[in-house]
């Protein structure tokens, strides 16, 4: 079996996946000046399976050390020149959790309980017990194996927090989860684009916890939810007195989550003025309070979502390009739930068991006729609408199964027929855009925020125009 020489750098349990995957027998290292008890401990061990190599003396298993990796090294506690308490200092210090099991004679005992201090496995008079010997061999190993059993489980928790509530196994989502993996680590900005509803900030969250940020704070902004005068005290903090109601300083959501992730969700949504602002701050990591003068700098990676087209808005000067292209280091791009209906099963079974944990309900799943039209359904508001759809029905039904006569009315319309929207040949953009509003909100019922969504726009965006196309 080939093995790659052990990094100061390894962790505690990584070496072992690293460099022996199965343990079912490891390497040992026999380290003795005296030949014969030397070749004795090496035959016996070699005949119960160990791959075993044997050193004549201490200067020869540092060595060793330093270019190979051992699950068990028994050494002599007394060598000339090199010791074995510094072949334990060296072992540890390589990889803590390799055993070392020491060898003494009978005038030495207090010397290999102070090794066992130290960090030794356990210690043996000679001449060595084979015997006992192989019963502390096999137990250190079968302890190796347990402690890499413990390490893959807390792995898997960790992966399963870190992704909870992201649901899924289609190509679609499957590519979501090798992204995040694979920019978590990285210091920089991230930018997710989907529709609402897609679950940007599931996947924000996922980013942060599964970075080295993941035990600073994860902080939250919806720039849609607030006005122009207000967010930019959200974000960088007002001193005493800094406007009408400042009674007290208070810090902003940089200073709040400095050292961790600051999720910026709706970014499209934010007024030209602020994202001046926000520039600054993203290139020379530092602000003012509002009303403040004095610097302040933090260390805060920037996550930002939108439903927007940004380049649309960057042409249409809502949005600033420099800005854009500052955010836009890392893209990753949220499929739409139509895209990935084959998710639809898990995650309705996903939403049944949570629900059913949180309520006096019993629904143990859905029938093959409700979830063939609950597939065929369009989402306009992806996972978030399905969410809300399956948490009604339950909501309202005693029935052990969700059956088609449980979907909501607007849902069962839609199956019956998608909308269509016939044009004539020859007429404007801004006739084409006109009627797409005006069907979609005959669609949504009047309902502009659903209109919003099924048009990919900005809710600000749709109410300028119906004000423009003069819609009511």
């Amino acid at each position: 079996m080939r093995r790659k020489p052990l990094g100061s750098s390894f962790g505690r349990v990584e070496w072992m996946v690293c460099m022996y995957p199965s343990l079912e027998k490891g390497l040992i290292l026999v380290i003795d000046v005296h030949e014969g008890s030397l070749q004795t401990i090496s035959r016996a061990l070699q005949g119960e399976g160990y791959e075993v190599i044997s050193a004549r003396n201490g200067r020869i298993a540092l060595d060793l050390l330093k270019r190979t990796f051992f699950n068990v090294i028994i050494t002599a506690l007394k060598m000339p020149g090199v010791g074995g308490m510094d072949v334990l200092k060296l072992a540890k210090g390589q990889s803590p959790a390799t055993a070392v099991i020491m060898m003494t004679g009978y005038a030495t005992v207090e010397s290999a309980v102070e090794a066992m201090k130290e960090g030794a496995y356990d210690y043996l008079t000679k001449p060595v017990n084979l015997s006992k010997l192989s019963m502390l061999v096999q137990r250190a190993i079968e302890q190796q194996r347990m402690m890499v059993e413990v390490e893959e489980l807390r792995r898997q928790l960790e992966t399963r927090t870190s992704f909870q509530n992201i649901i899924g196994t289609s190509k679609q989502i499957q590519r979501v989860y090798e992204t995040v993996l694979r920019i978590a680590p990285i210091n920089s900005t991230v930018l997710i684009c989907g529709e609402s509803g897609t679950g940007k900030e599931l996947v924000a969250r996922a980013i942060h916890h599964n970075s080295p940020r993941r035990n600073k704070p994860f902080i939250i902004l919806n720039c849609a939810a607030l006005p122009e005068g207000i967010i930019e005290s959200e974000l960088f903090g007002h001193e005493r007195g800094a406007f009408t109601g400042a009674l007290a300083a208070k810090k902003g959501m940089f200073e709040l989550a400095d050292g961790g992730t600051l999720f910026l969700d709706e970014i499209g949504e934010m007024a030209l003025s602020t994202q001046a602002k926000l520039l600054r701050v993203l290139e020379d990591k530092e602000f003012m309070r509002v009303g403040g003068t004095k610097t302040l700098r933090v260390d805060v990676n920037v996550i930002a979502a939108t439903n927007l087209d940004l380049e649309k808005a960057i042409a249409e000067k809502t949005f600033r390009e420099d800005l854009y292209y500052r955010l836009n280091v890392i893209t990753l791009k949220l499929p739409p739930l139509r895209e990935r209906k084959e998710d639809i099963p898990l995650l309705i079974r996903a939403f049944t068991d949570a629900f059913n944990h949180e309520n006096p309900t019993k629904v143990q799943g859905i029938s093959r006729e409700a979830l063939s039209k609950l597939q065929d359904y369009h989402w306009p508001g992806n996972v978030r609408e399905l969410k809300h759809c399956i948490e009604s029905i339950m909501a309202t039904s005693n029935r052990k199964l969700i059956e088609i006569e449980d979907l909501p009315a607007h849902i069962a319309k839609a199956i019956r027929q998608d909308p269509e929207i016939r044009l004539k040949a020859g007429v404007s953009m801004a006739e084409v855009e006109k009627e797409a509003i005006r069907q979609t909100l005959l669609y949504t019922g009047g309902n502009r925020t659903k209109a919003a969504k099924v048009l990919n726009i900005g809710l600000r965006t749709l109410h300028q125009k119906l004000k423009d196309y003069h819609l009511r």
